[in-house]
């Protein structure tokens, strides 16, 4: 395995605590993934063969109706772990996974993750750890659905981005690049031609300012 590659997985928060020993047993069994926008890594119902960790780029986790709308559940980026309840419980896929842009991923098979969490105990730490922030993050989803106007879903979303994959820029600044108004739409049970109207509003009232693909917000916000 490359040196580049066991810099890779140190930089993975589930493998950062294991040596370079560690790292090196994981990356013989791992698997690097290179994907265009919009690769189907999986869909719901598939069997949950694998667990997979975002190396670069950005992944939307995907459910969908019985009228055929897709939800977005969450936008993971890099060194974020999905496709891991199942490996647990053995179920098939409760949700598909498509990039949301060019990505790389790190895979490892059922079979193979089952071996490290008997020889690496922190991994299975670390791995209920991810799944408990994950469960939290899908309550405050639903609550936001369940409770809030479009509007409030909205600011919500954008925080939350800022929060999670935001870069602050050291003048009071969080940039993010942002995602498509469509994708936005499914994050937050809404319209498209809605996302669009209330970006736009929000620049006044919440003291944005989005330029192309980029999304500025003030830091002061975050906390």
């Amino acid at each position: 395995m490359s040196d580049r590659s066991i810099q890779l997985l140190g930089r993975i928060d589930l493998f950062s605590e294991l040596g370079e020993d560690e790292l090196r047993a994981i990356g013989e069994v791992a698997h690097v993934l290179n994907l265009p926008r919009d690769s189907r890594i999986f869909d719901a119902g598939d069997p949950s063969d694998a667990l997979f960790v975002v190396a670069s780029g950005k992944v939307n986790i995907v459910i969908t109706s019985s009228d055929g709308k897709e939800l977005i559940l969450a936008v993971l980026g890099a060194g974020q772990v999905f496709g891991e309840m199942g490996l647990l419980d053995a179920a098939p896929r409760s949700a598909a996974a498509i990039t949301a842009s060019p990505a790389e991923l790190v895979s490892i098979s059922r079979s193979d993750f089952e071996a490290l969490l008997d020889r690496q105990p922190p991994l299975a730490r670390k791995l209920l750890t991810i799944m408990s922030q994950r469960l939290r993050r899908a309550n405050s989803k639903m609550e936001s659905l369940a409770y809030m106007d479009v509007a409030g879903r909205l600011a919500r979303y954008f925080l939350d981005l800022a929060r999670d994959h935001g870069q602050s820029l050291g003048n009071g600044w969080v940039v993010i690049r942002r995602p498509t108004h469509a994708d936005i739409a499914h994050s937050i049970g809404t319209s498209r031609e809605t996302v669009s109207r209330m970006i736009n509003d929000f620049e006044s009232q919440l003291g944005m300012v989005n330029k192309g693909r980029f999304t500025y917000i003030r830091e002061n916000l975050l906390t």
